[in-house]
């Protein structure tokens, strides 16, 4: 389970929208928080190594999702608001 996270985690560094679509991604954490694109990327190494041994630090990624309607979702980690697809 944690290599798919993993990879999961991987590809949205690469690719930040959903395919098809377009949609916008965001990362939801272990503890339930969320996580926008730039935050990922500037600690991937870290969220990587964790995901990967599911070890339960604030930056261990359990899914990488679209914002489909919440305007007001912000990253727990800068305080950024993640875009919504709508």
């Amino acid at each position: 389970m944690a290599t798919s996270k993993t990879a999961e985690v991987k590809q949205f560094i690469r690719q930040p929208y959903a395919w098809p679509g377009g949609y916008p991604l965001f990362a939801i954490t272990a503890d339930g928080g969320c996580l926008c694109k730039d935050c990922v990327k500037d600690n991937a190494k870290q969220i990587i190594k964790d995901t990967r041994t599911n070890y339960q630090s604030g930056w261990t990624v359990m899914a990488v999702t679209v914002n489909w309607e919440d305007t007001d979702l912000v990253c727990d980690n800068c305080g950024k608001s993640i875009e919504a697809a709508y």
